[in-house]
């Protein structure tokens, strides 16, 4: 009973890792395409702000990757990747989010 229980415990703190980890991913998407879109940002300051995101304290993120593409029509790709911390051996739970959103730029008055 006891091996059960205990089996069901860490199948429990596995799906809490990998639903943080997932969040942590989202947050990191969200933070990067925020600074792509930006006046005065561009991809590459995106993908550094997803970065530091994903670098921070209890991202729980590993193996992460972060892209950002310039797609036609003014709009801007941010792609995070990464798999979440394992506790349970020889298994991987991948994570990812991606956001578009259109370049942000100032008008002035005509």
């Amino acid at each position: 009973m006891i091996p059960v229980l205990m089996l069901l415990l860490l199948i429990v703190v596995q799906f809490a890792l990998w639903s943080h980890a997932a969040q942590v991913a989202q947050l990191a998407a969200s933070a990067g395409d925020r600074t792509a879109r930006s006046v005065g940002g561009g991809p590459a300051q995106g993908v550094d702000r997803a970065r530091s995101v994903l670098g921070g304290p209890g991202s729980d993120v590993i193996s992460s990757n972060v892209t950002s593409e310039v797609l036609p029509g003014d709009l801007v790709e941010m792609t995070v990747t990464g798999k979440a911390e394992s506790i349970l051996p020889g298994l991987s739970f991948p994570v990812s989010a991606k956001l578009v959103g259109p370049i942000q730029e100032f008008r002035g008055s005509e």
